[in-house]
């Protein structure tokens, strides 16, 4: 696995949600590459402090307009 790979499935692999091959591979990998070990650390503990904020219900018009992006960008 490459950093790059490593980065792509790195918030999948916070979240526990990839297989346990995948998860041995990232693992194998962040065993020789300090840059990603920091990186993965920093997204966990991210990852830990937002799943501790408080969850705030959106306006509508903020929902409505961010669907509105979205449906422009996304392809169908």
């Amino acid at each position: 696995m490459t950093c790059r790979e490593l980065f792509e499935r790195l918030s999948e692999y916070v979240d526990g949600e990839l297989s346990q091959e995948i998860c041995e591979e990232i693992q194998r990998h962040m065993e020789g590459c300090e840059p990603c070990v920091a990186f993965a650390r920093t997204l966990k503990t991210t990852a830990e402090l937002c799943r501790r904020l408080p969850s705030q219900p959106i306006p509508s018009e903020v929902a409505a307009d961010l669907r509105a992006v979205l449906a422009a960008h996304l392809p169908r």
